[in-house]
């Protein structure tokens, strides 16, 4: 497991760790076939768990792997939950490898991209945050094939995914990166969900790493340190917060809500925002969504374990190719937009727009009247 120090690859470890806690117990109480499991995964016929931590030392490697732009509070962090529920750990610096494929590019091209922050160009910064990135899912993968052999026992082992369901329906991760794995515990819950977990199991079992890992800034690590210090938040380079981006996601998937009526459940709930702010809002996530859905297509299975998961492969199937312009459903929304504000002045309550009973869509797609306070199911949009 690449350990970063963050929120989502810090959960992946609680639950493996908790896999482990639940293992202990179960011999404990006699159970054969858990033994007998446990031992054909050790690959020794005589082992008999008894400790959590020494059984997660056993089965759990985790690995923070570091670039020149990682931060030392986010290496403590991953090495302190390690050391608090008994992962073989390592701390690795990747910039060897970084430069290695930099130079391949800057060799051919007789060009070197710049960071952002160094006077270089979007798609520049991209790139070198993109190389980082899968990297590092290179790295895991060495490092699953070979750790075993590394401490004398047989096999190799799989790599675990910790990607959510907010970056994936936001579109914010890098194809092949960390994201690619053999199976994602976590890639059906979204990051509000995982932090209540957090929450939970810190104080159930007594992991004080925990609350210096919910109080951190979530980043990415990918873009220079100013002063040893992050400048780089996923909430900023995403333009939204994981609060908003789990109410998209459950309007989404649980009320087949696509952009229109999206807005029309937002605008009340949403009163500390204006019709427009809303608007522009809901915009932006449809665009993100739309631009980005090609890259669902590649993530890793994961456990699915809530109704909103975004799970290409098995829970939510849709096309992966959208108009990102989206432009019969911002004209609509533009158009309730200007029909609230004129209808709302000197309003004390503002209401939710009707939804059209018969939008003129490219599509053909006709939607239903708004009866009670329950968005209906409409695929119109």
């Amino acid at each position: 497991l690449p350990l970063s120090g963050g929120v989502d690859s810090s959960s992946v470890a609680c639950i493996v760790y908790s896999m482990c806690r639940m293992i202990v117990e179960e011999v404990k109480t006699g159970d054969p076939q858990v033994l007998a499991d446990v031992r054909k995964i050790v690959g020794d016929c005589d082992y008999v768990p008894t400790d959590p931590k020494q059984l997660c030392n056993t089965l759990l490697v985790t690995c923070y792997m570091g670039t020149e732009n990682s931060s030392a509070q986010t290496k403590a962090r991953a090495s302190q939950l390690a050391s608090q529920i008994g992962s073989y750990h390592l701390s690795i610096v990747i910039d060897t490898a970084i430069t290695a494929v930099l130079g391949i590019f800057q060799q051919v091209a007789k060009m070197t991209p710049k960071f952002r922050v160094h006077g270089g160009s979007p798609r520049e910064n991209l790139a070198l945050q993109n190389v980082q990135a899968r990297m590092r899912m290179v790295v895991a993968y060495l490092f699953a094939q070979l750790m075993l052999w590394v401490r004398g026992r047989p096999g190799g082992l799989l790599v675990l995914g910790s990607s959510n369901v907010d970056e994936a329906l936001r579109g914010y991760f890098t194809k092949y990166d960390c994201s690619s794995a053999d199976i994602n515990p976590i890639g059906g819950i979204s990051k509000e969900d995982l932090k209540r977990f957090l929450v939970w199991f810190g104080e159930r079992h007594g992991l004080s790493a925990i609350k210096q890992i919910l109080e951190a800034t979530p980043t990415a690590e990918l873009e220079p340190l100013k002063g040893g210090q992050l400048v780089q938040a996923d909430e900023v380079d995403m333009g939204m917060t994981y609060k908003e981006l789990a109410v998209y996601g459950r309007l989404r998937k649980l009320e087949c809500s696509g952009p229109f009526s999206m807005f029309c459940q937002l605008v009340p709930r949403w009163s500390h925002c204006s019709p427009q702010e809303v608007a522009d809002k809901v915009k932006h996530f449809w665009r993100c969504y739309a631009i980005n859905r090609h890259k669902m297509t590649i993530l890793t299975p994961a456990c699915h374990l809530e109704t909103y998961s975004p799970d290409d492969n098995r829970a939510d199937h849709r096309q992966f190719l959208y108009n990102h312009t989206w432009k019969w459903q911002f004209d609509a929304i533009d158009e309730q937009v200007k029909k609230i504000n004129e209808d709302d002045r000197g309003r004390g309550k503002r209401e939710g727009p009707k939804i059209p009973t018969k939008p003129q869509s490219s599509y053909g797609a006709v939607s239903t009247p708004l009866k009670t306070n329950k968005l209906p199911r409409l695929d119109c949009d």
